[in-house]
């Protein structure tokens, strides 16, 4: 997905798809462009997780990338992306503008 914003947009938009979704903030870094959200009642036990990747890739211009967070055998589904994803990214598809 690809996104008129600047990076600091985006974060901030995650944040909020994130709890309009029933996600929460686990850990990541805003200047590498990086964030985990948990469905999980305790952040780290179960519970589904989803990584979040962005990238400027022109002036404006925001690339994000969400996948299902795969932690050993019992994290990995053989999906390439789930429901979580998708509730993530459409939500999300909703706080910001598409790029052109």
């Amino acid at each position: 997905m690809t996104f008129q914003a600047r990076p600091s947009d985006v974060f901030a938009a995650l944040q909020e798809a994130a709890r309009r979704t029933g996600f929460q903030y686990l850990a990541g870094d805003m200047s590498k462009g990086t964030a985990m959200f948990t469905s999980g009642k305790h952040l780290l036990m179960m519970g589904e997780k989803v990584n979040a990747r962005w990238t400027q890739v022109a002036p404006g211009t925001v690339q994000v990338t969400l996948s299902p967070a795969k932690f050993g055998v019992a994290g990995w589904s053989g999906r390439r992306r789930g429901p979580s994803v998708d509730r993530l990214s459409d939500e999300l598809s909703g706080l910001l503008p598409q790029a052109g």
